[in-house]
């Protein structure tokens, strides 16, 4: 079973990426709910679990009420979450959102590490630091996460190709 995490699309975070990211996270929600596949969102609420300063984007759109909340970095951290990925049979991930470097990196490697087949879709991920980035990324795809670049909305993934070049 394939799911679709949408990760801490939240209203205080998304100034500081591209303003068109929320439209093309939307499209791939959309995408992904016609398709059939399950799709969680997974918010952080900070350590001190405020969860009143952490909500999802104004215009966020919900099409499923997989929702969980987390308090440090990886979704991962949620046993709740991990038992529904489990009792679902969930064997492949694709990770979406932000912050590429932070909370996105740590539930990729997080989920690769628990056995999932992880995807991390470039179109809807953003980083604030590009330049770290390129580095995550290939930490990533050395980790054995499929770094890809979607032909649409449909979930048609290539991978990235001459990623070695792109360092």
């Amino acid at each position: 079973m394939k799911a679709l995490l949408v990760i801490d699309v939240q209203e205080k975070y998304l100034s500081f990426y591209d303003a068109d990211l929320l439209s093309r996270i939307i499209a791939r929600i959309t995408a992904a709910k016609s398709d059939g596949d399950n799709v969680f969102y997974i918010r952080n609420i900070g350590i001190q679990g405020d969860s009143d300063s952490y909500a999802f984007a104004k215009n966020l759109l919900m099409v499923s009420d997989h929702i969980y909340e987390k308090r440090f970095p990886s979704a991962f951290t949620n046993d709740s979450f991990t038992k529904e990925l489990r009792d679902l049979n969930a064997t492949d991930l694709e990770i979406i959102g932000v912050d590429g470097n932070s909370c996105v990196k740590k539930t990729c490697l997080d989920a690769a590490n628990a056995g999932y087949k992880v995807t991390l879709n470039l179109q809807c991920t953003a980083a604030m630091n590009e330049k770290l980035f390129a580095k995550t990324l290939k930490e990533l795809s050395d980790a054995g996460i499929i770094i890809a670049i979607p032909d649409s909305t449909k979930g048609n993934f290539h991978e990235r190709e001459h990623f070695q070049q792109q360092k």
